[in-house]
């Protein structure tokens, strides 16, 4: 395999990774994660049909995702898992579940604008909107899989967090990582206020503010103390 082959397999595993699915796992969990988001995604297309409905999904993934994941932690339920499980087994099943959540993360903006469009009052020309939007969507995005591969699925999964240990190679400082000290969560999210400019959603904006707020409040609560106890060295 070429170097260019290997850079590009890379970075096509990191996106579906990203969305849910990773591709470096043995074949019965990539199994299973694949059939819990087919299901998923099956559900959503066959019980949302209107707004209301588009709404509730939203709302169902940010509490599952967003103040599930902080209560996950702050109850230390990751450790009653390692407990019960065993440690490699407990972040198999974190893995795999995680994923279904991030594929749903997605997903729910993507139903969620089909039905909360063209309410975004701009006085701009509508060219300059959808350039607007698109560039938006593609710094985010192009920022976000950097720096995911820069650190590595593992952390974009919160293995370290959720093993409570630090991860191999210490706290990553190049790439994106010399210019903000969270990338993924700053920038990286930006494509879903890209996404909403392009639909003309104002709806959709909001939503963006929210999930991106969910998120540092997340670091806050959980990442950050972590990141301090375990990571010394980070200021």
């Amino acid at each position: 395999m070429s170097k260019a082959t290997r850079i590009v397999f890379g970075i096509v595993t990191t996106v579906v990774g990203m969305s849910g699915l990773r591709l470096d796992r043995n074949a019965l969990q990539i199994g299973a994660t694949f059939l819990l988001i087919v299901l998923s995604f099956i559900l959503s297309l066959t019980l949302i049909g209107n707004s209301k409905q588009a709404l509730i999904y939203v709302a169902v993934v940010w509490c599952i995702y967003y103040v599930g994941h902080i209560i996950f932690y702050r109850a230390s339920l990751h450790h009653h898992m390692h407990h019960r499980l065993g440690r490699d087994r407990a972040w198999t099943v974190y893995e795999s579940v995680l994923g279904v959540v991030y594929f749903n993360q997605g997903w729910c903006v993507v139903i969620f604008l089909q039905h909360y469009t063209n309410n975004l009052d701009l006085p701009l020309p509508h060219l300059l909107i959808f350039l607007v939007g698109a560039i938006t969507f593609l710094i985010s995005t192009v920022t976000k899989v950097w720096a995911t591969l820069l650190v590595g699925m593992d952390v974009y999964y919160y293995r370290d967090l959720f093993l409570d240990e630090a991860g191999d190679g210490g706290l990553v400082t190049t790439g994106p990582y010399s210019i903000f000290s969270n990338p993924m969560y700053g920038v990286g999210n930006l494509s879903v206020y890209g996404a909403a400019i392009e639909a003309g959603s104002l709806e959709g904006l909001l939503v963006a503010i929210m999930f991106q707020g969910s998120i540092y409040l997340f670091y806050g609560i959980v990442e950050l103390p972590f990141i301090r106890r375990v990571y010394p060295s980070h200021e």
